[in-house]
């Protein structure tokens, strides 16, 4: 440690005696960027170790002398986080080492891979009991789990894992609604930083910027690579080339929403200009979907619109991540119910969600329909991948988007959008088959 602290200073010192030299100018900021992304990473895997907090909370709080209500508090919502992130571990993975023990040496560290169903019934086991323990919602929200998070994670399992069970999801599902929570009036409201944690949130992630190091910052990944975005951003000599352009909304996704749909427009907007010489976008305007005057310049550029709010900083914003909210219990429900052959009994929920949308009510209710409506309303908020995963749909839709951008892209080649079962599970990671070689590769990798 005091090693690493010395190269830094010594760093620092040399770099002082050779400030102006122009292409240390040049490349600092970019070692800081990359320095800053390691740390990141860091944090990630320190924090995804489930060894390192979970297991070793759920350890050695009984031998502590906490008042009980904040054990079985502290308890529930480790339970919580064990059980949703296995959850995510298990769509992405399949067959993943299954830890319930906090890591004592070398002998518990690395395991092979449990089977799905080993792993969905320790997830049941941890989220039943985090129902037990975690505290009904209360508003104001402080953003801690609660027993509706652990309810609708419930049901989300429940409606994923092999041996579905939906009628004790749609008791849940069920439960929730009556726990207080109900939709904002407008949706522009759900994601305004002034108003998070209200009455429709179930869970989200919770961000908060300034300079404690709790600050989010995916705005600058959502927006256009460009040297002026403080356009897009307000923040002043702001410049995205290092981050921007990822998770771009497609003409198809935009072209999908119904006229009128309120969502559309916290949802998306486009940035309008010309390139430079860099094929980086030089912003002149940021519009709405639609407006006509995105006709009056050489490019356009849409991208996600729900996490733009006012900030002062550069990747220093206060927007939290949603989770699970209100909208979602009622659209899973729905889904619940058309899976149990009740489709007539899910129209109420899905007109609750289309009403604030500004849609007409759907008389006709199937599948299609709902999985429409879950994909319009969450939009952008990392539902929709998951969603055809659990509904079975994710390599005809895959397949028929394909067919449909090559139509676009006339020079992609045959193999693209060629989605095999196989290729539902991501691959697992080559440093981890390193450290652990009782793992073995996911097929077709």
């Amino acid at each position: 440690m005091f090693t690493v602290i010395g190269i830094m200073f010594a760093g620092i010192a040399a770099g002082y005696l050779l400030r102006k030299i122009e292409l240390l100018q040049k490349i600092g900021k970019p070692i800081s960027y990359t320095i800053l992304l390691l740390l990141f990473l860091l944090g990630i895997s320190v924090g995804a170790n489930k060894d390192i907090v979970d297991n070793t909370i759920l350890n050695r709080i009984e031998g502590t002398t906490f008042p009980d209500d904040f054990k079985n508090k502290t308890i529930g919502e480790a339970k919580f986080i064990r059980a949703f992130m296995y959850f995510q571990l298990v769509q992405c993975y399949g067959d993943v080492p299954l830890h319930l023990e906090e890591v004592t040496g070398a002998d518990n560290a690395f395991l092979p891979r449990s089977s799905v169903n080993d792993i969905y019934t320790a997830i049941v086991d941890d989220v039943k009991d985090a129902i037990e323990k975690l505290p009904t919602v209360k508003f104001p929200q402080n953003g801690a789990a609660t027993k509706g998070a652990a309810k609708m994670l419930y049901a989300y399992v429940l409606m994923t894992k092999p041996d579905r069970d939906y009628a004790t999801a749609e008791t849940q599902l069920k439960d929730i609604m009556n726990m207080g929570y109900e939709l904002l009036p407008n949706y522009a409201d759900i994601y305004d930083t002034s108003k998070k944690n209200g009455k429709e949130s179930i869970f989200e992630i919770q961000y908060q910027m300034g300079d404690q190091g709790q600050q989010s910052d995916w705005l600058y990944y959502f927006i256009p690579k460009t040297t002026n975005a403080e356009i897009i951003t307000g923040v002043p000599d702001c410049s995205t080339l290092l981050t921007g352009g990822w998770n771009v909304p497609t003409p198809e996704m935009i072209a999908s929403y119904e006229p009128g749909d309120l969502r559309v427009d916290p949802s998306i907007a486009v940035a309008v200009g010309t390139l430079d010489a860099a094929n980086a976008l030089v912003v002149a305007d940021v519009l709405k979907v639609g407006d006509p005057k995105i006709n009056d310049y050489p490019v356009n550029y849409p991208f996600i619109n729900k996490y733009r709010h006012a900030h002062s900083k550069i990747e220093n914003t206060d927007d939290n991540w949603p989770v699970y909210r209100y909208a979602d219990c009622l659209l899973l429900l729905a889904e619940c119910l058309v899976e149990q052959g009740r489709a007539g009994d899910a129209a109420p929920y899905v007109n609750q969600v289309r009403a604030r949308a500004g849609l007409p009510a759907v008389t006709t209710i199937n599948a299609e329909v709902v999985a429409n409506e879950r994909r319009h309303e969450l939009a952008f908020e990392n539902h929709r991948w998951y969603d055809l995963l659990r509904t079975g749909k994710a390599i005809e839709v895959m397949t028929a988007y394909g067919k449909y951008i090559k139509t676009i892209d006339t020079e992609l080649p045959e193999r693209t959008y060629q989605i095999k079962p196989e290729y539902l599970l991501y691959p697992i990671p080559y440093n981890e088959l390193q450290l652990n070689d009782q793992l073995k590769q996911n097929p077709g990798y």
